[in-house]
């Protein structure tokens, strides 16, 4: 069973992935997405279950129904991430891989996939960049622990590494406050030179 409390995956390198479907077919699956996923009013736990029980082709267990219960309590753009998440995993080439696995798995991976709403907003998942649609497709794959048709494990994780908002967003403050800390360390270290030049001054 997957841990849901563990770290998500869209922030941290996988140990490992299955061969999934081709990128494109997902990202063309994406930009079709159908108006009725994408709707307030939809009931997100129904939406989840019915893609669930259509990928594992059998009833869901208590374990799976807990966590559409929990998607289907998230906030709205949650929610909305989620009923996305299932239209792209009732995609007919994923569905052999997900459907031998254990439903709860493929729940708790829509439950990581939701956490992208936070960086990437749902309105840019639909525009015309599609580096974004490949983002939303690749963190979809990346929840599931499946990398695209035609890519090596390595080659999966960095492209991900190159399309993923939030980890360059990451890599950005990382490198402004590395930036930050060593012009704090050069004043210090100039004041301290004249601090010393000073005090050299004033005993001679």
């Amino acid at each position: 069973m997957t841990d849901r409390t563990a770290p998500n995956p869209l922030e941290q390198p996988l140990a490992h992935s299955d061969e999934g479907p081709w990128l494109r077919t997902l990202t063309d699956r994406l930009v079709a997405t159908p108006q009725a996923f994408l709707r307030p009013e939809v009931v997100t736990e129904a939406v989840l279950r019915d893609a669930l029980e259509l990928v594992t082709d059998a009833p869901l267990e208590a374990d799976a129904l807990s966590a559409v219960r929990r998607l289907g309590g998230a906030a709205l753009p949650e929610r909305l991430a989620a009923q996305v998440a299932a239209h792209l995993v009732t995609e007919p080439s994923l569905r052999p891989v997900l459907g031998a696995r254990a439903p709860v798995d493929t729940a708790a991976g829509i439950e990581h996939f939701t956490a992208l709403v936070g960086v990437v907003p749902l309105r840019q998942w639909f525009g015309d960049d599609p580096d974004r649609h490949e983002e939303v497709v690749r963190a979809l794959l990346r929840c599931m622990a499946i990398r695209p048709r035609g890519e090596t494990h390595a080659q999966s994780e960095d492209r991900w590494q190159s399309v993923s908002t939030g980890l360059r967003s990451d890599a950005l403050r990382l490198a402004a406050l590395e930036q930050q800390r060593a012009a704090e360390l050069a004043k210090a270290l100039a004041d301290k030179r004249a601090q010393e030049a000073a005090a050299q001054y004033t005993h001679v």
